[in-house]
């Protein structure tokens, strides 16, 4: 498992999530490496992306154009998998993470210009558990907005180990890394982080099964997949799936963006 800690970040001038460093298994990166490097052992740099300003979205509208284009569906992930219910969020929901550490919809803060969400599973079969996997895009009016959006994601996990998802789901046992382009492996975005922990629902049979957050940031633009259940499938297959779907997430908000290659 990999752990989080603190640091003071000059650009916000408090102390929030350190983006560098290994956790306690000495792991640089729980995302696969074929998934990070164009082949085993050699890595592979993308330029540091630099979005056109004249195709950054401005208005909430254009925001979430761009945020329903590039949400992983069903096809991101690979065979098999297909829509849950309900198959997209509300998009004027957002997701807070209480004091009780129970997460709740309120209002989408005035930073935010679009925040949608696309849900997918891979039913049970073959002796294996379902997998239930959630693409999240959130757009900012700043890029300083979404830098601040990783920090706090990191602090989540450090202040709230065991959270609540809905009434039946809960996720423990939480620890998480994240690094800036050009540290720990990242060499394709301006920020990443991952988070791993075990996740509760009875409605999948009894006792926790895995759990993984993987979100990125380009610009004023965050991308996550929220992979939670899969008993009976290997670690090594989850990540590997959901590094797919990261990666072409990136790969379009690159292309809708004007970014660098």
């Amino acid at each position: 498992m990999l752990a989080g800690c603190t640091a003071t970040d000059g650009g916000h001038g408090e102390a929030r999530p350190e983006r560098t460093g290994t956790g306690a298994s000495g792991l640089t990166s729980p995302v696969p490496t074929s998934a990070q490097t164009g082949q085993a052992g050699t890595a592979t740099p993308t330029p540091r992306f630099r979005a056109d300003p004249a195709r950054v979205p401005t208005t909430r509208a254009a925001a979430l154009d761009l945020a329903r284009a590039v949400a992983a569906g069903p096809d991101s992930y690979g065979p098999g998998y297909e829509r849950r219910s309900p198959y997209e969020s509300d998009p004027a929901d957002w997701p807070v993470l209480g004091t009780d550490c129970i997460w709740r919809q309120e209002k989408q803060p005035d930073d935010v210009l679009a925040a949608f969400t696309r849900y997918s599973r891979l039913p049970a079969s073959g002796g294996r558990g379902e997998v239930r996997l959630a693409a999240t895009v959130t757009v900012h009016r700043t890029t300083a907005q979404a830098d601040l959006e990783i920090a706090e994601t990191l602090e989540q996990a450090l202040r709230c180990p065991d959270q609540q998802l809905r009434e039946t789901e809960r996720i423990s046992g939480l620890n998480s890394i994240g690094s800036g382009y050009g540290m720990n492996g990242d060499l394709s975005v301006d920020d990443t982080l991952m988070e791993m922990g075990s996740y509760l629902d009875p409605a999948l049979g009894n006792g926790p099964t895995q759990y993984y957050w993987n979100q990125v940031r380009l610009g004023p633009v965050t991308l996550a997949v929220a992979v939670q259940g899969g008993r009976g499938i290997a670690q090594i297959d989850l990540l590997t799936t959901q590094a797919r779907a990261v990666g072409e997430m990136k790969s379009m908000v690159r292309t809708r963006l004007g970014g660098q290659k």
